[in-house]
């Protein structure tokens, strides 16, 4: 069955927007539908993919930066700066160092600065909201002058401060609640992940939280100290478990019933991200509806092949229906399939 492109495309990034949206509204920003996912937030990668997605509604990068000025000391740099390496693609890195512009003018959040990067002075500033029918929307006031160093056009940006601190009550906000015990570095992600998978090596625990793996390594051994985390070998390797039983505190006084699930499920977020920027970037290939079905089944047949590992990656947490013989639209009608189930 043929399928229309640009509506494709168009669709995912809806379902992209309104995700975030909840995602967003899950940890304190105002104005959106509450998040009932079961999926724990990273809120490094949901900053990542804000910074591309936000372009295509002024309201979510509004009310994203009105979050992030008050709340921003608690994402951790460092490990966004790595995430934004790793997947290179899924943020837009002058909205991304416009962001730290914006929030870098905070003595408490000077730490953002360290994203900063200027655009070329041959760059022609462009319009940074862009149209649902196409183009951009106008620009309104004079131009904000952080996103305009970053070589964006948009009106000064004014914050709300409606935004509110996240909740430790609702499970996707583990991440938070463990860097208010913990503070904001790898022990509270390498914690959240034991707690979520009751145990794993350091390897899949670095993969998975974005950290370098000798840091994985020593943080465990100093959590190993507090006898709340336990190791065994099985071969040449050292496995690491937490009984998270004994942890269930943390969210099972908050009106949750015995039987019921009490921490949230980890998902890499970041292949996720990467999946749907891949496919609405090739669905954004010009005339694309115009060409023979062989020139569309080839560029989706590369955009499935430099896919591979992030559809490896989130098919572990995932059932992922996709397979590698599809062509055409029956591989772009089973992505989106794929995409809706996990986002929608």
């Amino acid at each position: 069955m043929a399928i229309s492109f640009p509506d494709t495309k168009r669709h995912l990034d809806e379902l992209a927007v309104n995700f975030l949206w909840r995602q967003w509204s899950a940890i304190g920003v105002a104005g959106g539908a509450r998040s009932g996912d079961a999926w724990m937030i990273d809120p490094e990668a949901l900053v990542l993919a804000t910074s591309r997605y936000g372009r295509h509604d002024p309201r979510l990068m509004d009310e994203s930066l009105d979050w992030l000025s008050g709340y921003g000391r608690r994402i951790n740099v460092l490990r966004l700066r790595s995430l934004d390496e790793a997947w290179p693609g899924v943020a837009d890195g002058r909205v991304l160092a416009a962001i730290a512009g914006v929030l870098g003018k905070q003595s408490v959040l000077r730490k953002w600065q360290r994203l900063g990067r200027p655009a070329s002075p041959d760059t022609e500033p462009e319009p940074l909201f862009f149209s649902a029918k196409g183009g951009y929307l106008p620009v309104l006031g004079d131009p904000d002058p952080a996103f305009l160093a970053a070589g964006l056009l948009r009106g000064p940006v004014e914050h709300r401060g409606m935004s509110k601190a996240p909740d430790a009550r609702v499970p996707g906000n583990l991440i938070f609640l463990l860097r208010a015990l913990f503070g904001v570095n790898a022990r509270a992600e390498i914690f959240a992940w034991l707690l979520v998978h009751g145990s794993g090596n350091p390897t899949a625990i670095a993969r998975d939280t974005g950290y370098f793996f000798k840091s994985v390594q020593l943080t465990l051994n100093e959590l190993e100290d507090s006898c709340q985390i336990l190791s065994s070998r099985q071969g040449r390797e050292k496995i690491y478990r937490v009984i998270a039983d004994s942890w269930h505190f943390l969210l099972a006084p908050h009106g949750r019933a015995k039987d019921e699930r009490i921490f949230p499920v980890w998902l890499d977020w970041m292949p996720v991200f990467a999946i749907v920027t891949r496919l609405t970037e090739t669905l954004s290939i010009p005339g694309l509806d115009e060409k023979s079905e062989s020139f569309q089944a080839i560029k989706f047949r590369d955009a499935l092949e430099s896919l591979k590992p992030a559809i490896d990656r989130v098919a572990v947490t995932h059932g992922w229906r996709t397979t590698p013989d599809l062509r055409g639209a029956d591989l772009v009608q089973s992505l989106l399939a794929d995409l809706d189930s996990l986002l929608g």
